[in-house]
């Protein structure tokens, strides 16, 4: 039976020596999300929003905080992060090392779109022929300034009613 060139390969097969890269990247991207989750508990949730494990690297914990201030938080916190990481099963962390990187902050926050999908998704406001109707009732008595304005604020009924 002949072989099917387009039957699906492994994905090992296809990258060849990239896998290991790619593995290695995956553990250790693992592992950083296992190091930030008990920094977390260790901290509480409104600290960690503000800083993140760095590195791990021969017993050391690196903790990278957004500013100075946290910063000198997070070394008062030393010993209670490093208990709290030895409780956790990591009894070869000796050390706690705390550095500030003001670009941190834009790591931490999330990158969902949210905020532009929803600017895109709102349509705005649109005014009542009735409330239209009420304000030209009212720049009928108005002074001329204001019934200016009045009047040109009621026109926006008319814009939102030929959009549609």
């Amino acid at each position: 039976m002949a072989k099917n060139r387009y039957d699906p390969k492994q994905l090992n097969e296809l990258m060849g020596k990239w896998s290991d890269k790619l593995s290695n990247y995956s553990h250790k991207s693992q592992t950083m999300a296992q190091l930030q989750h008990c920094l977390e508990a260790a901290i509480g949730p409104i600290l960690s929003k503000k800083a993140r494990v760095a590195n791990y690297r021969d017993g050391t914990l690196i903790i990278e905080a957004a500013s100075a201030t946290l910063a000198t938080r997070l070394n008062y916190l030393k010993m209670e992060i490093l208990s709290q990481f030895r409780q956790a099963g990591m009894i070869e962390c000796a050390q706690v090392k705390v550095v500030t990187n003001p670009e941190a902050q834009q790591r931490l926050t999330p990158r969902d779109n949210t905020s532009t999908q929803h600017k895109q998704q709102y349509t705005g406001r649109v005014m009542s022929e009735q409330t239209a109707a009420q304000l030209t009732d009212l720049a009928s008595n108005a002074p001329p300034s204001l019934q200016e304005k009045l009047l040109k604020l009621a026109a926006h009924a008319q814009k939102a009613k030929q959009k549609k």
